[in-house]
């Protein structure tokens, strides 16, 4: 067990990485300090023991966080995460691209108001009143364009070769889920997933960080294998249900713990 004060050194060490200054960390001790005892646990559990982890990098556990708390509508701690992560080495066109991927999961009520909040910040840190550089605008597509984007989506999330003729899977698609299977294939994956400004591999930990803060078994399942297949190591995909604690709370991190080996004891169980 580590000494507690190491703990505190630690936790005093993110939330200066968090703010971008040692003065900065020092005065987000000084206000969880006095909040009490939960403000005691944020510095020595929440930065001390979980930010501290390095089985993911800080940028990585940030992407997680910012997805989280969007999904969540915590727009307080979503206007200090924001900076944290362009100080852990998110873009802000990255950072904007998040806003754009929780709409699909959370909806785009909550993705707006964490794009409002990322906007806001922005222009703070410019000093301006306005974020200088706009977010990048969406790509116009007819609708064979849409579809066939959306189709190449599906073929990366499901494991299968470059090439593999994905139009089963899409009719199975639609056939199952009715028009909202179209709005799956052409608006999720190919108006959202297929955009440039985030990796796939990024893309799935912002998805299966929203669908876990948000207890959704069922996707999550279907997501936890996708992320797989887009490069996410089972360590990373663990260490975000790890990060869940402190941002979720126990009972969905531990869901989507037991979930994501139930996922990793089936994938190895097929080969």
């Amino acid at each position: 067990m580590s000494d507690p004060h190491t703990r505190r050194e630690r936790g005093l060490e993110v939330l200066s990485r968090l703010s971008g200054s040692e003065e900065g960390g020092q005065g987000l001790v000084g206000f969880l300090d006095s909040l009490g005892a939960v403000g005691h646990m944020a510095i020595q559990t929440g930065a001390g023991e979980v930010w501290s982890r390095t089985q993911i990098s800080r940028r990585d556990r940030s992407l997680v966080v910012i997805s989280m708390l969007t999904a969540l509508g915590r727009e307080l701690e979503l206007h200090q995460h924001i900076p944290g992560g362009l100080h852990h080495g998110l873009a802000r066109d990255e950072i904007d691209e998040i806003m754009v991927q929780v709409g699909v999961y959370a909806g785009l009520p909550f993705a707006l108001a964490g794009a409002g909040i990322a906007a806001k910040v922005f222009a703070e840190l410019d000093g301006t009143e306005q974020r200088a550089i706009p977010a990048a605008p969406a790509e116009s597509k007819d609708d064979e364009k849409r579809r066939e984007d959306g189709k190449e989506v599906l073929r990366t999330l499901l494991g299968m070769p470059t090439g593999t003729d994905m139009e089963f899977a899409a009719t199975a698609t639609v056939e199952q889920l009715g028009d909202m299977g179209e709005l799956v294939l052409d608006y999720a994956f190919g108006d959202v997933w297929s955009r440039p400004q985030l990796s796939r591999r990024d893309r799935s930990l912002v998805v299966i960080s929203v669908l876990t803060a948000l207890s959704l078994p069922n996707e999550l399942e279907i997501h936890l294998r996708g992320a797989l297949h887009h490069g996410v190591t089972r360590d990373e995909i663990e260490e975000g249900m790890v990060t869940a604690v402190v941002y979720g709370g126990f009972p969905r991190a531990i869901d989507g713990i037991h979930l994501a080996r139930k996922v990793f004891a089936a994938a190895d169980s097929s080969t």
